[in-house]
């Protein structure tokens, strides 16, 4: 076969991972089902302000910035818990925009793009890269472990005017949004997206129906979208298989944030490694699961902690958390993405001079 890679899904995982094979002298097919990239668009596009910056080597994310989000208020029950950052936390991106960018520099790297393909079996080289999403076909014609939770979505744009247009507003309830959360998200003054997540096997619409009446939403969508986020990684996620050597990176091999269905950074930062490795399964598997194995398993754990109560956390938690000062811990060293980093030795030293702080203040 003349190609050395061919990968499936055009997305930001199949398009890094392009980009990282293109860097180590590969030939590289990727292959997308769609006639255009990014399209349809089925993503909210809020991705945290240091996964955008670790693509910049790659691209100029500033160019699809819809908007900067500094803070996060989350309502639960009748309480409200405020994270408030001292830097922009979160950019707003066109999704299709930010895939665009990434197939851009793909095929300036030297790939070959291929659109309006769908690839379930007749492959174009024995290296795959599966990066063709939660119901990847690689992943189900080599017989992969299946992915064991899922979560529900539904979003729209609407008219909607938010009191601060740079603070997203996140809604747990187990009555509302059992097993994920609602949210909010400004896109400017006078717009905003706003969706929730249900976990299977619950139908997301009369949920979504219900927030919108609750929210007061009366204006009908300018885009609108259905779609299904895992909510868990992959047993595994590399094989050889029949002569062939399979990899599957991003939504295909379940490495999304389980806390809130992120995918974008994760799938990106594993897709590279994925194109660095293609060809070798035990290689990657071991490369992606050191770098970022820890942080996907502890979001994996908040979610299951979530879960018991449905997604909505007791009331006396939150008190608690709120007495504990931990808004402002989560404001000072919170991360959206890698929360493994905030295990560091140094966070029970930050958090003893944030609750020395707070009382002083008290007095």
């Amino acid at each position: 076969m003349a190609i050395d890679v061919h990968i499936i899904g055009g997305g930001p995982a199949g398009c890094f991972a392009g980009i990282a094979a293109c860097l180590q002298g590969k030939s590289v097919l990727l292959s997308e089902e769609h006639r255009r990239i990014g399209e349809p668009e089925a993503c909210s596009g809020l991705i945290s302000k240091s996964g955008l910056d670790s693509l910049l080597p790659h691209m100029n994310y500033a160019e699809v910035a819809l908007n900067g989000i500094t803070s996060a208020k989350i309502f639960s029950g009748n309480q409200e818990f405020v994270i408030s950052p001292r830097e922009e936390v979160a950019v707003l991106v066109s999704r299709s925009g930010l895939d665009q960018l990434a197939a851009a520099e793909f095929e300036r790297q030297g790939g070959k793009l291929e659109l309006g393909r769908k690839v379930t079996r007749s492959f174009a080289s024995r290296h795959i890269i599966g990066a063709d999403g939660p119901a990847s076909a690689v992943a189900d014609h080599f017989g992969f472990p299946k992915i064991s939770s899922y979560v529900a979505c539904m979003q729209g744009n609407f008219d909607y005017s938010c009191d601060n247009p740079h603070q997203t507003q996140v809604y747990l309830s187990a009555q509302d949004f059992p097993g994920f959360f609602g949210w909010v998200i400004p896109i400017n003054e006078e717009q905003a997206k706003i969706g929730l997540g249900v976990s299977f096997p619950s139908h997301p619409l009369k949920y979504y129906r219900r927030f919108l009446a609750k929210l007061g939403v009366s204006s009908r969508s300018s885009h609108e979208f259905a779609a299904v986020i895992p909510t868990s990684v992959r047993k595994k996620t590399a094989m050889a298989k029949s002569g062939f050597s399979v990899l599957l990176a991003g939504d295909a091999a379940g490495q999304v944030k389980a806390t809130t269905g992120g995918g974008i950074f994760f799938g990106a930062q594993c897709g590279f490694l994925a194109g660095k490795n293609s060809g070798n399964p035990g290689a990657y598997e071991q490369e992606w699961k050191s770098a970022y194995g820890l942080d996907l398993a502890i979001h994996g754990y908040l979610r299951s902690l979530l879960n018991i109560g449905k997604g909505e956390p007791k009331p006396i938690l939150l008190s608690a958390a709120k007495a504990l000062f931990f808004e402002d811990l989560l404001s000072e060293k919170g991360r959206m993405d890698r929360l493994g980093k905030m295990l560091e030795p140094s966070l029970p030293l930050s958090y003893a001079e944030i609750v020395a702080r707070r009382l002083a203040g008290a007095r």
